[in-house]
């Protein structure tokens, strides 16, 4: 079996796993209902929100960036690496003649894959609720999809780090913690001393805001995306070898 094709059947299983479990089922249609909440309260005469329905699309955006998504990315590698570890069920995969490499990967794609579900769920939603609300011309659809495709590269960075953290945990909590305490501690860093800000991954989550309006800083958005690139090869790379290293 070629490594590709292993990846992609072990991809399957993972999506299994993944959908099998009622909290991640419940999780998008929690999010959903927010978002139509937030929408929702938005249309009240006296909005304190903020933000108007025309710009809901970017608005909700944000929210996965920042909150949901990265809140989805730790309970899935705390279940899917941290807690398969802690329990001794990952030995079971490990069984197969496939490389720990490629169990490493399906895992990843497979949550990248969750996550990309959710940046769908939330741009139609956020799409249609606008165009309900404030009509086609009011809503610029192409440079919302835009920045919404953008806006998802910095969660593959997400995922690589919660990785690395999941390959040396102890147990599924843990795991949650340490990636928890890990984002905050970068997001924090950055606000403390702004001076490292601009190499700091987390500096870059809202990058899909680069892309809205007719002038897109180009320059910007490519070192925008290749430190975002460096830190996901350098997670991944370090998670491996700790992966491949590990004794089960």
């Amino acid at each position: 079996m070629n490594t590709m094709k292993s990846v992609m059947t072990l991809k399957s299983c993972e999506n299994q796993k993944i959908f099998r479990q009622r909290k991640y089922q419940i999780y998008p249609v929690i999010v959903a209902l927010i978002l139509i909440g937030g929408a929702a309260v938005s249309m009240i005469p006296g909005n304190v929100l903020g933000f108007t329905m025309a710009n809901y699309p970017y608005t909700v955006l944000s929210m996965l960036n920042y909150v949901f998504a990265p809140l989805a990315i730790f309970m899935l590698v705390s279940d899917l690496l941290s807690g398969e570890m802690a329990g001794d069920e990952i030995k079971v995969m490990l069984t197969r003649p496939v490389s720990r490499v490629n169990v490493l990967c399906a895992k990843m794609l497979s949550i990248a894959g969750y996550i990309g579900v959710m940046f769908a769920g939330g741009f139609l939603i956020s799409s249609i609720l606008s165009i309900l609300s404030a009509g086609f011309s009011a809503v610029n659809i192409l440079s919302a999809l835009l920045a919404y495709i953008v806006g998802f590269i910095p969660m593959l960075t997400f995922i690589a780090m919660s990785t690395l953290i999941a390959s040396m945990s102890r147990s599924g909590t843990s795991c949650f913690s340490f990636c928890l305490c890990a984002y905050i501690g970068s997001m924090v860093l950055g606000l403390v001393f702004s001076g490292l800000s601009p190499v700091l991954f987390t500096s870059y989550l809202g990058i899909g805001s680069m892309v809205i309006g007719s002038s897109i800083p180009v320059t910007s958005l490519l070192i925008g995306i290749s430190i975002l690139a460096g830190y996901a090869l350098a997670f991944f790379s370090v998670s491996g070898i700790k992966f491949v290293g590990r004794e089960f």
